[in-house]
């Protein structure tokens, strides 16, 4: 896969407030091994406006992509952006476990971009049960998201690192990410509407910096989930996951 290619072409999908973000995504793809697949079948949790499903449909068209999110504005943003391809837009809440009813058994790979920390530590571990069924024998369950080290030495040496990295790079608000999202690919009717909204519109429940990896990974286990991992993690991020 030619990714620096892609982020090219493709830049504004790339919130470059969130460092180490580029490393992130490819080893989100890279673990959930949805490319080495004829025609994956994929299930992105709370899509967004579908950045996973952009990156994914580009390198491999016969993806078939299912994203869900509670936010209406961003399944639209989505279906926009990847029109044309085999997507499915589903409007569910992450909270309720009725969301993966009907998908038994039915999916190659789980997906998740810096979404899930949105929620609680006890919704989480219940989405971890409901991505372990969903998917088919063998499946990938792949987790991007902001993670609190155990250790204190270890979050102040992180902390410090970050701090020393941002100083060298060009940030950008969230305001101004949208609008340049919504700029490049001609949806700016639906940024006048994100701006009314004053932004996502789901509550947030959870913690800005995450939980441990150590609890992630025990609440993965328990799951059912086998050969659990960290993948990467950089910069108080990470990439968590395993296999059905």
């Amino acid at each position: 896969m030619d990714f620096e290619a892609w982020l090219k072409k493709n830049e504004p999908l790339i919130d470059w407030s969130l460092f180490f973000r580029q490393e992130q995504i490819e080893a989100i793809v890279h673990s959930s091994r949805v490319l080495q697949k004829e025609s994956p079948v994929v299930l992105d949790l709370g899509c967004g406006p579908g950045i996973l499903g952009k990156l994914l449909t580009d390198q491999k068209p016969t993806t078939q992509y299912f994203g869900v999110d509670g936010d209406p504005l961003m399944l639209s943003s989505m279906k926009h952006l990847l029109s044309g391809r085999n997507i499915t837009a589903l409007q569910h809440n992450l909270r309720k476990a009725e969301w993966s009813q009907q998908f038994r058994g039915h999916f190659d790979s789980v997906i998740s971009l810096t979404a899930l920390h949105w929620l609680s530590q006890e919704h989480q571990n219940e989405i971890y049960k409901s991505a372990y069924k969903v998917l088919k024998p063998g499946g990938t369950f792949s987790i991007g998201d902001p993670y609190k080290p155990e250790d204190p030495q270890e979050r102040k040496e992180l902390e410090e690192l970050h701090y020393k990295y941002s100083a060298t790079q060009s940030g950008q608000t969230w305001e101004e990410f949208w609008q340049n999202f919504f700029d490049k690919y001609s949806m700016k009717e639906m940024y006048t509407e994100y701006h009314a909204k004053k932004g996502y519109q789901i509550p947030f429940e959870g913690s800005d910096e995450g939980y441990t990896l150590s609890s992630h990974l025990k609440a993965l286990k328990g799951a059912g989930f086998s050969d659990v991992s960290v993948f990467w993690k950089a910069d108080l991020r990470a990439v968590y996951g395993g296999t059905k």
